[in-house]
């Protein structure tokens, strides 16, 4: 039987991302056989569904402003969790912006067992619920936590992946700097409405998390920032692996102030990730706001100690200004693009009541949650197709985790499960792929499979296509006029990118 999967429960910004990723270097990647198909079966449905999304925009000639991260668009990507009413079900949030017309957030929903896709299993919320609703056992749960001021100042400076997306493609690369993040941080900051709105979710998730603490192993961010071999030695001691200091280092070089989250570029702040680095960019009217709600014994209870009185003869230039304006009560409203305001806005994590979005209903397996796109019915037929896109896969996946509980995942089953998911599919060529994949994936002999499939047009963007080929990406400018993918050399055809998954293929495409 194979090793339970690690979890990870971290509020954002407390070094989370880096916590899953030590955890991913210290237990290797797995390749079994039910974890090969469901990542098959997921991959290929996030494909189908962020095509039927993509058409909708499409069909209304906005194709160019959709803003859409790849990240979103895989089947298990963006914040998850398990449904509060059904801990067999698991939740996620993507984020989905219309250039000049605002943004909304789509939550799907699933079965629990597609979070067997990941090598460690992680949630930015609900820390008491994990341990007695879930099958991770004792010593397999971890938690990260950070200073509570720098985990809420480095909130205002983060740029989400929505934000992410639109700076990539229509911000100039010489203005993708640190004071476009000073600028957005300027607002949130000096707008104590929406600083104070930061705090509930935060606080709640740190009261909960207080209850349920004896049961994760806690590391804390400034311990592997300041002391990285001997915070990685002890994770690793945590899951009974012995760890030289050599080990340790080589693993922190791998990760040290790097960005770990794929096309979601922006989510490191190139520069900084210092301990005690809040200091230069908060001020007392701050610290005494979060003294007000009891965030300083917060910080007493994890050894940060009492929040300081800040000298403000010492202020940074970003300090005095930002002081400034909160002692006039002036908000900062000079950030430029508004579209980049809008995207950079919090998206969860905030109790976003008081600032006019609509919210919509649950459907049997979405929600449109919260929406600022003034589109509205560009907003309900995304709900429409996405709601029939995420029921047909489903139902798939619902036989392939009645087959992996009773050990039959065998070519039976990818026959089944190339009927079921049928209605995915737009077009007979990439439904025989599919076939041929899951086939080959449940251990059919090669004389079993059909003929190789042809290769799959996924889309075009710009003058360039997407091609999926024999459980590859590939992008081919259109320039290059009809291409033989059968012949058995294709290395000296003109691709731009070449990848393994679609949301890989992409964010390269966006780079370039």
């Amino acid at each position: 039987m194979l090793p339970s999967r690690p979890l990870v429960v971290g509020y954002p910004r407390t070094g989370f991302s880096l916590l899953i990723n030590v955890l991913s270097e210290l237990i290797g990647t797995r390749d079994d056989v039910r974890t090969i198909t469901l990542r098959l079966l997921c991959d290929t449905a996030g494909v189908q569904i962020a095509r039927r999304i993509e058409e909708v925009f499409r069909r209304r000639g906005l194709e160019q402003s959709l803003i859409y991260n790849p990240n979103f668009r895989h089947l298990v990507g963006g914040p998850k969790w398990l449904a509060e009413e059904d801990c067999g079900t698991a939740r996620f949030r993507k984020y989905i912006g219309v250039r000049g017309d605002g943004d909304f957030t789509l939550i799907t929903s699933h079965p629990r067992e597609v979070l067997d896709y990941y090598e460690v299993i992680h949630s930015h919320v609900s820390p008491a619920t994990w341990p007695v609703r879930f099958d991770t056992p004792d010593g397999l749960r971890f938690a990260s936590i950070r200073h509570p001021v720098g985990t809420l100042i480095s909130a205002c400076f983060s740029l989400n992946a929505l934000a992410s997306e639109y700076i990539q493609r229509f911000v100039p690369p010489e203005q993708d700097n640190d004071f476009l993040r000073q600028r957005l941080a300027l607002y949130k900051l000096s707008d104590l409405q929406f600083f104070e709105a930061l705090l509930p979710p935060f606080k709640s998730y740190l009261e909960e998390f207080a209850e349920y603490e004896q049961h994760y192993h806690l590391m804390r961010w400034e311990d592997l920032i300041t002391h990285p071999s001997e915070t990685i030695t002890r994770v690793a001691a945590a899951l009974g692996q012995t760890l030289a200091p050599e080990q340790a280092s080589a693993i922190w070089r791998k990760l040290d102030h790097v960005n770990l989250t794929g096309a979601h570029q922006h989510n490191l702040r190139r520069g900084h990730g210092i301990a005690e680095g809040w200091k230069d960019w908060v001020c007392n009217a701050h610290l005494d706001i979060l003294r007000d709600h009891g965030l300083e014994q917060v910080a007493r209870r994890y050894g940060y100690g009492d929040f300081p009185r800040l000298d403000e003869s010492r202020y940074t230039p970003f300090q005095h200004r930002l002081g400034e304006l909160v002692a006039r009560g002036e908000v900062f409203r000079d950030y430029g693009d508004e579209d980049l305001f809008g995207f950079a806005f919090n998206k969860s994590n905030i109790d976003f009541s008081g600032f006019g979005f609509r919210q919509y209903p649950w459907r049997t397996h979405t929600r449109i949650e919260r929406s600022s796109c003034r589109n509205e019915a560009l907003v309900m037929e995304v709900s429409e197709v996405a709601e029939q896109a995420c029921g047909q896969f489903n139902a798939a996946i619902e036989v392939w985790s009645r087959a992996a509980r009773l050990g039959q995942i065998d070519v039976a089953l990818a026959e089944r499960l190339a009927s079921v998911a049928a209605p995915l599919f737009d077009d007979a060529p990439s439904l025989d792929d599919f076939r041929v994949r899951m086939l080959s994936a449940c251990g059919g002999a090669p004389a079993t499979l059909a003929e190789p499939s042809s290769p799959v047009l996924l889309e075009s963007r710009g003058t360039v296509n997407i091609i999926h080929f024999r459980g590859r990406y590939y992008a081919l400018p259109q320039s290059a006029g009809p291409v033989d993918f059968g012949q058995p050399d294709l290395s000296g055809l003109p691709f731009l990118a070449i990848a393994d998954s679609y949301p890989v293929i992409v964010s390269m495409l966006e780079k370039t």
